[in-house]
């Protein structure tokens, strides 16, 4: 059967899992049929223009945009490296951001002006739908900054529902608590930016309606801290670093119908039967717990016999039998690391960890490298790995020629590989990087080291891979001429 002749509502159905990019490039012109579905009937635009070539981006905004302003419901502009200028030139393309009066997800990375930034906010509170707001990764200098008036402005949009937030500058990666009130937010995620301990009751205060929080907490000046209770919270995730156990009491005592807690502790373990009394008289309605713990020191004792403790305490029936919640220790050169199952764990350390324990019965930890998926070090490989460890989902590969023989059993697949810096670069290494190239069918960023004791290797002009769209040969050393 033949697409075109499906019943146009299915059809409709389809075209939701479409990125707006792609639709309107594989369907709109192959006949007046698509033409008259795209453009008066499909109501549910949702354009993502992450990596989007320019010719692409300008054909969708030139052409199709003017159309369909008021059937987009949600937008994600970045200004990074793979699209510099993309959210300036996507502006000077439409007249305000008031025509998107549909519009309900508005996405902004690598925003480099504070005068756009807020210019584009400024639009927004004429839209009556917006309930998603996610500004990340966006950098700017100290002077730039009014950081208040951000803040305010976000938190005076009407509809606003959703929010995520990371903005720093040079000097500033704290956060600033509104002096407005917002009677619609309810779920906030404060990125890179930390919240000291004497915000957290302003914030709450300015969000009576908040439901999911998202933080960073600096805990300095922690002791004048009195807990302010926010009964509708009932999704807490928090990061914290040298904290003392009466202080994370004290959040907790703050956040009595807590459902859902996902903590993040540095330089800091607490044992099983601790946190099993915190949680029973704190946060009797906690259901979903996700638990990491690191400290790195010289530990007085034999560090096995310390984990080995440590995880005896997780092994009662509070969490094995009415909760089931069951936690991994990992131990790396001086440093040990607890985090429960239910946790992603992305491990990037230039080593494996030379033990792995948890309370699973059974386990043989392959989730573990299942979530190993950065390659820091080039020679990562060189080191004793057991055979039936098995890296398939690695994104990012740091890799020293030549290759190590037990690599291709440890890798077998480069499927999800984005990004490769190789070293050591030499000619007799040609068929390796080349194979290497062959399995990337994703590889997008490709950098290549050089010695600079070696003369230029003419291998390098014979490597081909389709879809590499970034070269890097700045750690190259050497100047290259017009031909090479």
């Amino acid at each position: 059967m033949k697409l075109e002749l499906l019943p146009d509502e299915i059809l409709l159905d389809l075209f939701d899992y479409f990125n707006g990019v792609d639709l309107l490039r594989e369907f709109y012109g192959l006949n007046s049929h698509f033409n008259f579905l795209l453009y008066n009937q499909f109501r549910n635009y949702r354009f993502k223009f992450e990596a989007v070539s320019k010719h692409n981006f300008d054909m969708i905004c030139q052409q199709h945009l003017p159309f369909i302003a008021n059937r987009i419901i949600a937008v994600s502009l970045t200004g990074d490296d793979d699209t510099p200028e993309q959210i300036n030139l996507f502006l000077s393309y439409i007249k305000s951001f008031n025509e998107f009066i549909q519009l309900r997800t508005l996405s902004l990375y690598y925003v480099r002006s504070y005068e756009t930034l807020m210019k584009i906010l400024n639009q927004c509170h004429h839209l009556c739908y917006l309930t998603h707001l996610n500004i990340s990764d966006c950098y700017f200098r100290a002077n730039q900054v009014d950081f208040q008036l951000l803040i305010n402005s976000i938190w005076s949009l009407p509809k606003l529902i959703h929010c995520n937030f990371a903005i720093e500058t040079e000097e500033q990666k704290l956060f600033f608590t509104p002096t407005k009130i917002s009677l619609s937010l309810q779920s906030i995620s404060v990125g890179i930016n930390e919240l000291k301990l004497n915000q957290i009751n302003q914030l709450f205060k300015s969000t009576p309606r908040l439901k999911q929080f998202y933080v960073s907490l600096d805990p300095s000046s922690y002791g004048d801290y009195k807990p302010y209770i926010l009964s509708t919270l009932i999704h807490l995730k928090i990061s914290m670093f040298n904290v003392v156990e009466s202080l994370i009491i004290k959040i907790f005592q703050s956040t009595p119908n807590l459902c859902r807690l996902s903590v993040d502790l540095l330089f800091k373990l607490i044992d099983g039967h601790r946190w099993e009394q915190i949680i029973r008289n704190y946060l009797p309605k906690l259901r979903v717990f996700r638990l990491k713990m690191q400290q790195t020191r010289i530990f007085n004792q034999n560090m096995e016999e310390h984990a080995n403790e440590l995880l005896k305490s997780f092994q009662n029936s509070f969490w094995i039998d009415e909760h089931q919640w069951f936690v991994r220790c990992l131990i790396q050169t001086n440093t040990i690391v607890f985090y429960t199952l239910s946790k992603p764990f992305h491990y990037c350390e230039d080593e494996l960890p030379r033990s792995l324990i948890s309370t699973l019965p059974h386990d043989d930890h392959q989730d573990f490298y299942n979530n190993i998926t950065n390659i820091n070090n080039g020679t990562f490989f060189d080191q004793s790995i057991l055979p039936h460890i098995r890296l398939t989902n690695i994104n990012y590969l740091c890799i020293k020629l030549p290759i190590n023989d037990q690599f291709w059993s440890v890798v077998p697949t480069l499927n999800r590989l984005r990004s490769l810096a190789v070293s050591s670069h030499v000619d007799t290494c040609h068929s390796q990087l080349q194979n290497l190239l062959d399995r990337a069918p994703n590889l997008h960023h490709l950098c290549i080291h050089h010695d600079t004791t070696v003369p230029i290797q003419m291998s390098l002009f014979r490597y081909t891979n389709t879809p590499v769209r970034q070269l890097n040969l700045t750690d190259y050393n050497r100047y290259f001429n017009e031909e090479e």
